[in-house]
């Protein structure tokens, strides 16, 4: 039992010893005049105190984290990512990294759908068409976190370094990435006209997403290299 259990059983207990004291010693459950209704007070009370007794010590403390497999869309990430963080976990400020990154492409993505209006409905506009391949990147690259995530031992100093290697390599990617959509919006925002989408350079921004895949293969590669490394003996 943590000291945090501990503090809940506390406070639980004396806080319901009080409300029975009240509910007798004030008459409010009288015995003698109305036994049927005390009787069924009294079998709330012994369960309630049992059940919340029972959750409080089988309380693990512990975030739920998201199957990855029901994860598909930006929100999901956020909230995978989100349920990752936590006191034991020496990548806290990575992951809320992660969770910035994904708010700027939700907000980037806003606006540039703002600046094409009806043509953002248009699937073979090549903005949204690149936007989408920016979103499906940034995805990718945040389930290779989440899968490191559930191979990580944070009692494991040994692995740490190869770890923030990993991470840091891809949050930059990402940051690269947005930086080059967000070029890419203001390039939008700058030519007024968007039916002239064939005379924009969008080399740049095809540049990064063409070197995050290149560069996907070799990352997952990676990540199952560390996973038999930290598990292959057991």
């Amino acid at each position: 039992m943590d000291q945090k259990q501990l503090v809940k059983l506390l406070v639980f207990n004396v806080l319901f010893a009080a409300a029975e004291i009240i509910l007798y010693s004030k008459g409010i459950v009288n015995l003698g005049a109305k036994l049927l209704p005390a009787v069924i007070v009294g079998v709330v009370s012994i369960a309630l105190f049992l059940g919340i007794n029972f959750l409080i010590l089988n309380s693990t403390g512990k975030k739920k984290h998201v199957r990855l497999d029901k994860v598909k869309t930006v929100q999901d990430y956020r909230d995978a990512l989100t349920a990752w963080q936590g006191k034991s976990n020496p990548f806290n400020p990575e992951l809320r990294e992660a969770v910035h990154q994904l708010d700027l492409f939700t907000q980037k993505e806003t606006a540039l759908k703002a600046l094409l209006g009806d043509q953002a409905k248009e699937p073979t506009n090549p903005f949204m068409i690149v936007s989408n391949d920016v979103r499906d990147c940034l995805l990718s690259n945040m389930r290779k976190l989440l899968n490191r995530m559930t191979i990580l031992d944070p009692n494991d100093q040994n692995l740490y370094p190869t770890h923030n290697g990993f991470i840091h390599h891809v949050l930059g990617q990402n940051k690269q990435l947005l930086s080059q959509y967000d070029n890419l919006i203001i390039e939008i925002s700058q030519i007024g006209d968007t039916s002239n989408a064939d005379d924009l350079h969008l080399e740049n921004i095809t540049a990064a997403l063409r070197e995050m895949r290149d560069d996907h293969a070799t990352t997952g590669e990676y990540s199952a290299a560390i996973a038999e490394q930290q598990f292959g003996d057991e």
